[in-house]
């Protein structure tokens, strides 16, 4: 900044030996000078300086952020919660969230920017902050290009301007609250502009489809797999596969049993010989992953994507021939994933089976399945609940337990949780033990935050045992102060 230096050198030399020029610094910080001295220079100077830009001259005040009727938790918990903010304990700023709106509390308005900045590359965390900012959300995503995420707290209900002239944010959550109260509709204002959107925007507005998928989707679904973008034709696919009684799931039935009979206790496998126009439009891949040949993998892909009830769960304890087990049975959890996804299981009173996805989960468990490029964490969470801590307990001989809990929804049953913190308990200080700490520390219940382990003594040594007992008992100081 022009002047800078000269007032550096006044005050470094005595203004004697180097008397300030004031003419040198910029206009603006001249005005406000007046017939002040150096350090006020500096000052003014200083300011200018930090600001980075001259000062905005016709300025319309900002309105004011609409108020809140929610009441504010206790000091303690507002501190608790700023901290979070400033870096301690950061990970629980979720859970805070979440039980300060169960409970009825507000966030002070202070630290609704700060969040705002944490949820804007987090995706996860911008429902919770939309619902803590409430009325302010729309006030303060028009602030920053950065908060956009907060405009889909004002983009619901029939307001066909929203739909016509809103941002992309505005846009997409008033499609998907449109859905929700009238799928027809809302296919059809979407069908409307479809050729006008770009092949990113009609993906992402097919995606929320998935939310109350019927049949009467089936030909909007059924032409978005001749799209002109493969993104588009990919998500039609996967949506279609997850539509019961589908044109699509018919169609990959006649290719399942094509390639996979039953015969005298043994599964017979041909693979397919080519990847037909019809298959490619059907969502296939035609480039396998290392490891899998082609023919194998586009197999692999038609279980994945033929309805379980096609197929009988009694096939995953038979020989295999004409192809490695591993296909089918990593095409069978693709299978399983999908129809749990689309279709939570509702069990019946008396059945303990949890539904189709959940009984074919448990005997690929049982087995020792290989999941392809799932995880076994994501076959044990289509079992019920109640069923986890039994199943891990099963597995943790042949398969490392963090794996299998650290994809679970959390917080966990009072059971695994229970079982997980005892046996830490157990364990002394070995290392190998750390990464299961980290998630058990997150993930137990709040029923559970006193278990015993937090009142044994630790040693210095004990890092994970230390931090493990740190973080439940912050979780559970947490609890207390929004109560």
């Amino acid at each position: 900044m022009k002047g800078w230096d000269g007032l550096v050198s006044s005050a470094l030399l005595g203004t004697d030996r180097r008397p300030p020029h004031y003419e040198d610094l910029p206009e603006h910080v001249r005005e406000r000078l007046g017939d002040g001295g150096l350090l006020d220079a500096a000052a003014l100077a200083t300011v200018y300086k930090r600001a980075g830009r001259k000062p905005l001259a016709g300025l319309t005040p900002l309105d004011a952020a609409p108020g809140e009727d929610r009441p504010l938790p206790r000091p303690v918990a507002i501190r608790r919660l700023a901290a979070m903010l400033g870096g301690f304990q950061t990970s629980a700023l979720g859970e805070w969230l979440r039980v300060a709106d169960a409970n009825g509390w507000g966030v002070p308005p202070e630290q609704l920017p700060a969040l705002a900045d944490y949820a804007r590359n987090r995706a996860e965390y911008r429902p919770l902050v939309i619902a803590a900012a409430g009325r302010r959300a729309r006030w303060l995503a028009d602030l920053n290009p950065e908060w956009r995420f907060l405009h889909a707290a004002g983009a619901e209900g029939n307001d066909s301007e929203v739909w016509t002239h809103g941002n992309a944010v505005q846009r997409r959550t008033w499609l998907k609250s449109r859905r929700a109260e009238d799928a027809a509709a809302a296919r059809a204002e979407l069908a409307e502009v479809w050729a006008t959107e770009s092949a990113a925007t009609r993906a992402d507005f097919l995606g929320l489809f998935a939310d109350g998928l019927s049949l009467a989707d089936e030909e909007f679904l059924e032409s978005a797999l001749d799209d002109r973008s493969r993104e588009v034709r990919r998500v039609a696919a996967r949506l279609l596969a997850r539509l019961p009684g589908s044109r699509y799931g018919e169609r990959m039935v006649e290719r399942m049993r094509s390639c996979v009979t039953e015969t005298q206790g043994v599964l017979a496998v041909e693979l397919p010989h080519r990847l037909s126009s019809a298959m490619e439009r059907d969502g296939l891949d035609s480039q396998n992953p290392q490891g899998v040949g082609k023919r194998a993998w586009w197999l692999q892909q038609i279980v994945a994507n033929t309805p379980l009830a096609a197929m009988d769960v009694t096939w995953i304890q038979l020989p295999v021939e004409g192809c490695a087990a591993e296909i089918l049975q990593a095409g069978w959890t693709e299978s399983a994933i999908r129809e749990a996804t689309a279709h939570p299981p509702r069990p019946a009173a008396g059945d303990a089976s949890g539904g189709g996805a959940a009984r074919w989960a448990r005997e690929l468990l049982l087995v020792g399945a290989s999941t392809g490029s799932r995880s076994p964490a994501e076959l044990l969470r289509l079992l019920p609940p109640d069923e986890w801590a039994r199943a891990v307990d099963g597995l943790r001989a042949a398969v490392d337990v963090a794996e299998l809990v650290g994809g679970l929804p959390v917080p966990w049953p009072t059971d695994l949780a229970t079982m997980i913190l005892d046996q830490l308990a157990k364990v002394g200080t070995n290392r190998a033990w750390a990464r299961l700490a980290s998630i058990a520390a997150r993930a137990v219940p709040p029923d559970v935050l006193t278990h015993p382990i937090t009142h044994e003594p630790t040693g210095e040594e004990d890092t994970w045992r230390r931090r493990l007992v740190e973080t439940l008992t912050f979780r559970h100081e947490l609890h207390e102060e929004l109560s």
